[in-house]
């Protein structure tokens, strides 16, 4: 499969010349400008590697572009500060106060990235994946193909998540917020949620789940009776 790399790569190099072409309005010399739009370029690559990270509620995606606005114009002041003393020579006189304005910033950042994105998805178009599950567990997130999952275990205050390898992790969402958020699964008990992938066999009081190693044997409760009855 064709790898975008080379192509995102050339993207950005290309970038950093059509911002140095806006930025000779600023400067005198077009290597000037240049520099110029590299020294502002981070706060673009650091929006375009975090905001395609959506997940969860919209709760907790404002809080997530909250701080990545923060992390963006952090960067582009700083960038802003280093060319107002390497090209300006800390005239403030000369320095433009567009380059401090947060809107500006956001602005062309926002039309850089959207623009490779969909470039991107054109050129390079995602074939069908696996889909992927996201949480986090001891501090530590993990993404993983939905198939390497089995079954979700709910343990009083915590969840496990249970791998078909024998791998498990624990974490604080709830396994109702998991059957929420992921499709496909099947509820069974009040403390099972499970993969249907994973099914060996099944009757009206439990079900049978391929492991790697092992099958694991899940009771059915009655208030759950009947779900499977689709499943083969």
């Amino acid at each position: 499969m064709r790898k975008p790399y080379l192509f995102q790569a050339a993207y950005w190099l290309l970038a950093t010349f059509v911002l140095a072409g806006i930025y000779t309005s600023f400067l005198a010399h077009f290597i000037q400008a240049w520099m110029l739009s590299t020294m502002l370029l981070p706060g673009a690559l650091l929006a375009r590697a975090l905001a395609p990270r959506w997940s969860g509620h919209f709760p907790k995606k404002l809080h997530y572009w909250l701080y990545l606005i923060i992390g963006v114009l952090w960067l582009e002041y700083l960038g802003a500060i280093a060319a107002y003393w390497l090209l300006f020579e800390l005239d403030p006189e000369h320095f433009p106060k567009v380059l401090i304005n947060p809107i500006f910033s956001l602005f062309w950042i926002s039309a850089l990235v959207l623009a490779e994105q969909v470039l991107t998805a054109q050129f390079f178009p995602k074939q069908d994946q696996e889909p992927l599950l996201s949480f986090v567990s001891n501090r530590k997130e993990y993404t993983l193909p939905e198939v390497e999952l089995a079954f979700i275990e709910s343990r009083d205050r915590i969840t496990i998540v249970h791998g078909v390898n024998g791998l498990q992790w624990t974490t604080t969402r709830s396994i109702k917020q998991w059957e929420s958020e992921i499709t496909g699964w099947i509820r069974i008990h009040r403390s099972f949620l499970i993969n249907p992938r994973h099914i060996e066999h099944h009757n009206a009081s439990e079900v049978g789940l391929r492991l790697q190693n092992t099958l694991e044997v899940l009771p059915i409760s009655r208030s759950y009776k009947g779900v499977l009855d689709a499943v083969k």
